[in-house]
């Protein structure tokens, strides 16, 4: 019996060493468990990563939904016989249901929790629901929550060297295209990027060409020495020419393949013929990984990355989830250096881009908002070298501060150009001392009746007034700022106003005013921050930047515009934004 006992030990101590993920580790000692008839009506693995993201696998007798209710119940018994506080405000849940054998409720106390602690931080817990606990019975589940703790870290650790090769590789990516202009030199930096990451020795990149829809050669990586390229085969010695001689077993070329297929592929031992006999083999390709370049869910390319030498370790998910990284960055870098290029043909000329930035510089907000019951801050980051999103504050009396937020359709010199008549229009406006309505009325008006400005402006004016401790706003078809009351930390959006200035001849607006207790947050913003894109082509949103605000409504406005700029960029994972980013925090003091 004990024989036994060992080899089933050595068995799941294999098993749990070769365990890649959470899901499979639990999955290995739930069934260790389950074979010794210790799965009692509760037996399960909390996990929490480095991201306070908490996810429970196990085996139940109650349902999901149960457990979903009793979860905040749950954290609290965690927390109550640890002594440790539980990092994650949720828990995603996996279980193996069963049925329940007996008609008992679930009562709390029963929870027996086995906690996995490391530097004085709680990262997990084994959780089993016992009615009563025998000694043997406390030994073995120690036994199981220590070889969960041990290799979940293991796997933990390798996702965080995964994590870090990824941000190692966003953020050459996103050096390179912020620094680099012409889209060889671009393409040039990727090669050394993507081979460097891909242990690769030569790679390229295919451009599809939007009318042909034929993917041609843009540029071409050899990393081999060249004493060794000319002793080479005739693919290596005429790469990236002999791309097109690339045939897969079955399938046809590579060039045919990539025109249907718009996933990662990754092929073995790819034999290549001579150009002279197709009957004989000229080379071997070891390994060929071929990374689809998307843009807005379009294909517009691909990179391919060729080992020359067979190597022990053959491209791992791991490699490929990096090398995916670069590429979707590239894809981006790759449409926005042809619109580059495009604009070059256009005429625009670096001078031209000068000054159109010297004028955007020249329109920053020259006055610091210094009030005794508000605290004021802002930051606008433009999503190309020109932006078209503008703040400004107006200082009115000694008690009262205008603010002003406008996002200019267009982009580029256009847009500066009147950003810059707008800014004088409401300098010229803001001495007339009209309430909001009556000042967005007569600025619609006069941009109506000056034909030289044919585009409407959305914007949003407000006066904050430090003795009477109010907002008040009206908008002009921006975006709708948002109220968040610091008590009951519920949401208002604010939506008087009117059309956007200069739309119709006699515009009129409708205007609110707020009167803000102590911890109240006014944020008003352009549509660049809840736009904001990542790699999957998923928006911030509403919601996500709701939650961002409630969870930070402790900060100071200067810190919170801080944070939101931090928590969006991090969203987008570095890809360039596709719009200018411009937010502004009231917080009532």
């Amino acid at each position: 019996m004990i024989g036994n006992l060992f080899g089933d030990i050595h068995d799941l101590k294999n098993q749990v060493e070769q365990s890649k993920t959470e899901e499979d580790l639990a999955s290995v000692i739930l069934k260790f468990l389950k074979d010794r008839l210790m799965i009692t009506p509760l037996t399960a693995f909390l996990t929490i990563n480095e991201f306070n993201r908490a996810v429970l696998y196990g085996i139940s007798e109650y349902p999901a939904e149960l457990l979903n209710m009793a979860k905040d119940r749950i954290v609290e018994r965690i927390e109550s016989t640890t002594g440790f506080v539980f990092p994650s405000k949720t828990i995603q849940i996996y279980i193996e249901e069963r049925e329940e054998k007996d008609d008992v409720g679930f009562m709390l106390d029963k929870i027996k929790v086995y906690p996995m602690v490391l530097d004085e931080q709680l990262h997990g817990a084994m959780l089993v629901y016992l009615d009563q606990e025998l000694p043997w019975q406390a030994q073995t589940y120690d036994f199981a929550g220590w070889m969960f703790q041990e290799r979940f870290y293991v796997i933990a650790n390798k996702y965080k060297i995964l994590l870090n090769k990824k941000l190692e590789a966003i953020n050459e990516a996103r050096e390179m295209m912020y620094s680099i202009i012409n889209l060889d030199d671009m393409l040039s930096i990727l090669g050394d990027i993507v081979l460097k990451h891909a242990k690769a020795k030569i790679g390229g990149v295919l451009i599809k060409d939007d009318k042909s829809e034929e993917f041609k050669v843009r540029a071409s990586w050899n990393g081999m020495p060249i004493e060794t390229s000319k002793k080479a085969s005739e693919f290596i010695v005429d790469f990236p020419y002999s791309i097109d001689r690339i045939q897969v077993e079955g399938k046809g070329s590579l060039m045919d393949i990539l025109k249907q297929e718009h996933h990662i592929m990754k092929f073995d031992s790819l034999k290549v013929t001579m150009v002279s006999n197709p009957e004989l083999i000229d080379v071997i390709l070891p390994e060929l990984l071929v990374i689809p370049l998307v843009e807005r869910g379009r294909t517009v390319g691909a990179i391919l990355l060729i080992r020359t030498e067979f190597m022990k370790e053959k491209f791992t998910n791991n490699d490929i989830s990096v090398l995916e990284t670069i590429a979707t960055l590239a894809s981006s870098s790759i449409e926005n250096n042809k619109l580059h290029e495009q604009t070059l043909k256009e005429q625009m000329t670096q001078k031209d881009l000068q000054v159109a930035y010297n004028i955007q510089k020249s329109m920053q907000a020259k006055i610091e908002p210094h009030l005794k019951s508000f605290d004021v801050a802002a930051v606008s980051i433009p999503a190309r070298a020109i932006g078209g999103d503008y703040y400004d504050f107006f200082k009115l009396d000694e008690n009262r501060l205008g603010i002003n937020m406008t996002d200019i359709v267009g982009k580029g010199i256009p847009a500066a150009l009147i950003m810059a008549f707008f800014k004088g229009v409401m300098q010229t406006s803001v001495v007339d001392d009209l309430s909001p309505k009556e000042m967005f009325a007569k600025i619609s008006q006069n941009l109506y009746a000056n034909k030289s400005v044919k585009n409407y402006i959305p914007s949003v004016f407000g006066i904050l007034d430090d003795e009477q401790k109010t907002f008040c706003y009206t908008n002009a078809g921006h975006e709708n700022p948002y109220f968040l009351n610091y008590k009951t930390e519920e949401f208002r959006t604010l939506e008087e106003g009117g059309l956007p200035l200069g739309a119709f001849k006699d515009s009129e607006y409708v205007q609110e005013v707020l009167k803000l207790d102590v911890g109240d947050i006014v944020c008003v913003f352009t549509d660049g921050v809840t736009e904001a894109r990542n790699m999957f082509q998923q928006d911030y949103g509403e919601e996500r930047f709701k939650k961002l605000l409630l969870k930070y409504k402790h900060l100071s406005a200067g810190d919170l515009v801080q944070k939101i700029q931090e928590e969006v960029f991090v969203f987008a994972e570095g890809l360039p934004a596709h719009d200018d980013f411009t937010v502004m925090i009231i917080k009532r003091l």
